[in-house]
């Protein structure tokens, strides 16, 4: 008699499946939040993302631009928004500005004596023997007040000249300062924005140093996800580290690298290029694991070839959009100088 054989369902599930699981429990009410947690915990998964049609999850592009930018765009806009109007040319402006109501002042005192001047001599009975600042000798009625109108027509002429002057100056400082707050506001911004566009550039190289294997096709959504998750609170940091020292003056901290000496302004740009180097260390780490690339030993040693590869794009890109920043900073000057 042969006896029933008992069958054992074991079920297989792929990995899309298990990342799909990994989505839905992820506990937390905000999905950029969650995000961020399932990338940082699965960064070998994340090539299943494409494949999988999560309902909440955002791609590359718009998680980067929720990650990166529109935190660094809103923090540049408040800065600007604070120090355009602050700093030391506003400081120099209202110092010219007391000096010229001074001066106006002080004009002004003139104008009045020599008018009382006038009045006096047009009510006197005297025709003669009139005595004027400067005059060696008496002078007559008419050679008295033709001396004291001409005193006035000077006195006006140098107060008009001199109110040009200064409004002149007023207005070069107005155009400094708002060509200066426009460069200090969006050289943090540039730095998200350099962040957000080495996407393409890593891509790229990535694929030129590592072609054989398959996912180096997706580098730059790679690349974009890692950059959000293991930098959303390190690019804030950043971002508001420069623009506390880019507008120190304007936040009445002095020029910083005045202030606090030169050795001190080393030594906190050295410390900005420290955390910008682990930051994107951390970037690199998962790359390798996404992309299933051998790692190097050693993380932080030129064996990384993807960190120099981050290293390098970020720079390249940096520096195009810096200088397109700058050409819009000094054309704003130009332009507010001459209207």
């Amino acid at each position: 008699m042969e006896t029933p054989i008992e069958s054992e369902f074991i079920e297989v599930r792929s990995p899309i499946d298990r990342f799909k699981e990994q989505w839905e429990k992820q506990p937390g009410p905000v999905n950029f939040l969650r995000q961020i947690s399932v990338i940082n915990q699965s960064p070998q998964s994340v090539q299943y993302a494409s494949l999988s049609a999560l309902k909440g999850w955002a791609q590359p592009l718009v998680f980067a631009l929720e990650g990166l930018l529109l935190a660094a765009l809103l923090l540049s806009l408040t800065n600007w928004l604070i120090t355009k109007d602050r700093g030391n040319q506003a400081d120099q402006i209202a110092s010219s500005q007391l000096d010229l109501e001074a001066e106006m002042k002080r004009q002004q005192g003139v104008l009045d004596a020599t008018q009382q001047a006038i009045d006096r001599i047009n009510r006197s009975p005297k025709k003669t023997g009139f005595m004027v600042a400067g005059s060696p000798v008496p002078l007559s009625r008419e050679e008295a007040l033709q001396q004291l109108k001409a005193l006035m027509e000077e006195t006006n002429k140098l107060q008009q000249k001199y109110k040009n002057r200064i409004e002149a100056r007023q207005h070069e400082l107005h155009a400094t300062g708002d060509a200066l707050a426009l460069a200090n506001s969006g050289t943090p911004l540039v730095f998200a924005l350099a962040l957000l566009f080495t996407a393409q550039v890593v891509r790229k190289g990535i694929q030129n140093d590592y072609g054989k294997f398959k996912q180096a096709l997706q580098a730059d959504s790679f690349y974009l996800y890692f950059a959000v998750s293991r930098g959303v609170w390190i690019v804030c940091g950043l971002v508001a580290a420069m623009h506390l020292w880019f507008s120190a003056a304007a936040y009445g901290m002095g020029g910083s690298s005045l202030s606090i000496g030169p050795i001190l302004s080393i030594l906190f740009w050295i410390a900005i290029y420290g955390v910008f180097i682990y930051y994107l260390s951390l970037v690199s780490k998962d790359l390798y694991k996404a992309m299933q690339i051998p790692a190097p030993s050693n993380y932080y040693s030129l064996e990384n070839k993807m960190l120099v590869r981050l290293h390098n794009s970020f720079w390249l890109v940096f520096v195009v959009f810096e200088a397109g920043l700058l050409l819009l900073s000094y054309g704003s000057y130009l332009l507010e100088r001459h209207v």
